[in-house]
């Protein structure tokens, strides 16, 4: 059975549950593909949610906190394993 290919990924933190919901809602409505998980310790203690992105895409995800004025506090991109 062959391995699925490593796609690497980017986590945002956030300091609270509301702005990493809110931050999955913008992500939603811009068609960036997200995913909720707990934060990984890498970032700390945060809310305890965290969203992961698709490397390729981090910059629009980005782009589309910073229009939607939501603030990550922790981002970190790492290769699934």
């Amino acid at each position: 059975m062959s391995s699925p290919s490593l796609q690497p990924f980017t986590v945002f933190g956030f300091a609270t549950t509301h702005d990493a919901l809110s931050a999955e809602s913008a992500l939603i409505d811009a068609q960036v593909p997200v995913r909720v998980i707990p934060v990984p310790k890498a970032l700390g203690s945060l809310c305890g949610l965290a969203l992961r992105v698709p490397q390729a895409v981090e910059v629009r995800a980005c782009d589309v906190l910073i229009a939607s004025a939501i603030v990550a506090t922790g981002q970190a991109s790492v290769r699934d394993r």
